[in-house]
């Protein structure tokens, strides 16, 4: 193209991908007040999305808009998460969104971990709240949701899959009794493989309204995503354990209990399976996340790993906030030397470490919600700042179910929808 001197190229300073505006497009079509068709009651709708494609970016946006659009300036945008890594992760990426998007100075207020909040002094601007803690405020004193639903210009539920747990839907409802738009955001569309109650509740309360990634003439969604290297090429390796005893199912569309997750963490030869794996990816990766069954599996492996010459550090909910940040900035820094970042119960969700490129899944579980987010830490692609391809190592122990296809855990709901 030859060079017009009158033309001049803008980079946006917020900007999102093609995929991203169309899925806000479709959301905001059924959220935004502009849409005169959608009744007042019905501007709910979830934005399925698998892991790493973004969807906090995305509900930022939105949540900017149900701001901008509030019919007072002392109005508030609730953002909901569940755990401590959400919110922040939330609060980060709000912040950043207005700063190049809003049009007034607003407040932002946190409510997880230790943080105290006088609800009487909640001003105009965004809430972020962390479930339990939201709950456990708004149980203890029964007019105060009442009284913060006046003013709440539009809710984000993050990982809306859990939006139907009996106190986080009284939170959630309550919240909306005035019927502003409602966004919940979920890689997963549903709570259990086989559909079941939960499922068809978590549809009702949405409206029955989804939006997806538009696949573009690919076979789905996830295909168009990683032919264009928005997340990473998977490759899928089974590690078979043989039978592991004393582990049983549960009862149909249940998770493993702790106590079977115990056991499975004190059988040393599984432990050992599972540091000399993690090992060998190391010689293949620079950044490996391994989800092990228990505390003291993660911390057994850990120690094998590290007497083996190789970097390892453990994480549970147990671990010292200081020292839990000291190694996930270690293990998100940009040291060439290879690291493995063992955990249990704790990297689901909320974090976000773009190197990493292989993950271990030595963690049973029924849950596809469950799966998917442990798969998704690996999946990032290039043009996220990830990778082209990606390996997935399932330990399987030949009496309990694994999952093997992100496919599968992606497209398990559509019916409900």
């Amino acid at each position: 193209m030859d060079y017009n001197p009158f033309v001049k190229s803008i980079a946006p300073c917020y900007g999102l991908y093609p995929f991203q505006r169309q899925v806000l497009r479709d959301t905001l079509s059924i959220l935004t007040p502009a849409s005169r068709d959608v009744l007042p009651s019905k501007r709910r709708v979830i934005a399925h999305m698998p892991t790493g494609a973004g969807k906090t970016r995305m509900a930022c946006r939105a949540a900017v808009e149900m701001l901008v659009s509030a019919k007072s300036e002392s109005d508030f945008v609730v953002w909901l998460a569940s755990t401590e890594e959400l919110c922040a992760q939330a609060a980060e990426a709000l912040e950043m969104a207005w700063a190049y998007l809003g049009d007034r100075d607003v407040s932002f207020q946190r409510f997880w971990g230790d943080s105290t909040l006088n609800f009487n002094e909640v001003s105009g601007g965004f809430l972020i709240a962390g479930l339990q803690k939201i709950w456990a405020a708004t149980s203890s004193s029964p007019g105060l949701i009442t009284d913060l639903s006046r003013r709440v210009a539009g809710v984000v539920f993050d990982e809306a899959h859990q939006s139907v747990a009996r106190t986080y839907q009284y939170v959630c409802e309550g919240l909306v009794a005035h019927n502003p738009p409602l966004l919940g955001l979920t890689a997963t569309p549903g709570r259990t493989y086989e559909i079941g109650e939960d499922d068809y509740r978590l549809s009702e309360m949405f409206m029955g309204n989804r939006v997806s990634i538009d696949p573009r003439g690919h076979p789905s969604a996830l295909h168009y995503l990683i032919s264009d290297e928005y997340l990473a090429y998977p490759t899928f390796r089974q590690i078979d354990i043989g039978a592991s005893a004393g582990v049983q199912e549960t009862f149909l569309g249940g998770d493993y209990s702790k106590g079977c997750l115990k056991s499975l963490g004190e059988a040393s030869e599984r432990n050992f399976l599972v540091a000399n794996t993690t090992i060998e990816a190391l010689g293949r990766h620079r950044r490996v996340i391994v989800f092990c069954p228990s505390v003291q599996s993660a911390a057994t492996s850990c120690q094998d790993i590290r007497g083996a010459g190789f970097d390892a550090e453990y994480i549970v909910a147990g671990t010292p906030g200081d020292d839990r940040l000291a190694a996930l900035d270690r293990f998100k820094g940009g040291s060439s030397q290879p690291m493995a970042l063992l955990n249990y119960g704790v990297l689901t969700a909320g974090f976000d470490a773009p190197s990493t490129s292989c993950v271990m899944i030595a963690r049973p579980t029924r849950s596809l919600v469950m799966y998917s987010q442990m798969m998704g830490r690996a999946m990032r692609g290039r043009k996220s700042g990830g990778n082209r391809r990606c390996e997935i190592l399932t330990v399987v122990d030949s009496n309990l179910p694994a999952f093997r296809s992100i496919v599968e855990a992606f497209r398990n709901w559509e019916e409900l929808w």
